[in-house]
């Protein structure tokens, strides 16, 4: 038997009661496992196993299919899952996740930002500095981080607007002139970026994110991110200005 919290990324119905749930676990990582009998009325696991549920469960040792042997909810997510916009976000990071964690490999550095980054979204948090600090620890942790912050060609500190250079993964500056495959960058972005890569979120919080700013930093790391699942960077973004209606 093994004991492991799991967010429940995706369910499946399998038969007349049955249902296949892919979690994210802290040991395991992205893994199928089997949730017997857990539709019929009287389940004892059923509130306890529904998609964007953090649950402790144990499983069976199987290697395909583990069995679902207890579970207890440990964070339901109710706003989250009562909430369509903010369901929406929520599946933009799971989305992410789902792809970039690999199966049966224990990633806990990425399931604790994962679950951070949903307890923020629960709570009200703002989605643009919640989002933008996701995708900018996500990338540090898989090894695509945006690093220096002076120009990649001449090497001096980038004092006003500048580029992203694409297929080069750098910064340049306005004095060593555009290329091909570049983003034009607001000095504003690119001071965001260095923040993003050397604070915490609550001195990032604090910051007041342009609309323009913050599409062009999620793009930078959604490019990053996304470069090597070898799908657009577009299917993935989901930057809204924050909604003071919600």
């Amino acid at each position: 038997m093994l004991k492991t919290p799991a967010l429940i990324l995706k369910k499946q119905n399998l038969g007349e009661t049955d249902r296949i749930l892919t979690i994210f676990s802290p040991i395991l990582g992205r893994k199928r496992v089997i949730a017997k009998a857990v539709r019929r009325p009287l389940s004892k696991l059923a509130g306890h196993l529904d998609t964007m549920m953090l649950s402790r469960i144990m499983l069976t040792d199987e290697d395909e299919l583990p069995k679902v042997v207890s579970a207890v909810l440990a964070e339901p997510f109710e706003q989250i899952r009562d909430c369509l916009p903010l369901l929406g976000r929520a599946y933009a990071v799971t989305k992410i996740v789902e792809r970039v964690v690999i199966e049966d490999v224990g990633e806990r550095p990425i399931f604790q930002l994962t679950v951070d980054t949903l307890m923020r979204l629960n709570l009200g948090e703002r989605w643009d500095t919640n989002w933008l600090f996701f995708l900018a620890k996500l990338s540090g942790r898989l090894g695509v981080s945006v690093s220096r912050f002076d120009c990649g060609i001449c090497r001096e500190p980038i004092k006003s607007d500048g580029y992203w250079r694409i297929d080069e993964h750098q910064l340049t500056c306005r004095a060593c002139g555009e290329t091909l495959n570049t983003l034009e960058l607001e000095y504003n972005s690119i001071k965001l970026l260095k923040l993003l890569a050397e604070s915490d979120y609550f001195v990032v919080k604090r910051v007041n994110v342009p609309e323009l700013v913050g599409s062009q930093v999620e793009e930078i790391y959604l490019r990053l991110v996304t470069e090597w699942l070898n799908k657009p960077w577009t299917s993935y973004s989901s930057f809204q200005p924050p909604n003071p209606n919600q």
